[in-house]
Formats: structure tokens, sequence, C-alpha cells
């Protein structure tokens, strides 16, 4: 479950990499400032989904357990 720390780790990261783009846009010429933002954000987005992918199977295994409980109960008194 993602929890108010994560929150707070996803709006921190946001923040920090804010100005690390800008120093990068001001020191590098505007086709490799480019990638390296990109780059950048595509590490954002692919934490953010790493992070999507460790809730779902989270999920899934919590769903995985009621349904055994369920058929377990089912077996037991049926």
């Amino acid at each position: 479950m993602i929890t108010i720390q994560d929150l707070y780790n996803i709006v921190g990261n946001k923040i920090a990499n804010e100005p690390e783009k800008t120093i990068i846009r001001n020191n590098f010429p505007p086709q490799v400032a480019e990638q390296m933002c990109r780059a950048i954000d595509g590490q954002e987005r692919a934490e953010h989904f790493q992070r999507l992918l460790r809730e779902y199977n989270e999920w899934m295994q919590n769903q995985q357990r009621q349904q055994e409980a369920v058929q377990r109960f089912l077996r037991e008194y049926y």
C-alpha cells in the first residue's frame, strides 16, 4: 500500500529533479540537455511504474489469499 511517506518521497523527488534539470539546461547544449532531462523524467516514470507494479502484486496476493480462504471455508462446511 502506498503510504504518506511514499507520497512525500514522490513529491520530494519531483521537486529535487526540477533544479537539477535547470542546471543541466544552463550548462549543456540544448540537444544534449534535452536528452539528459528526458532520462531524468524517464527514471521518474520508471520509479512510479515500479511502485504501481508492487501495489498491484500486493493486491493480487491479497485476492488469492481471500479466494483460498473462501474455498477452504466452503470445503470444510459444505
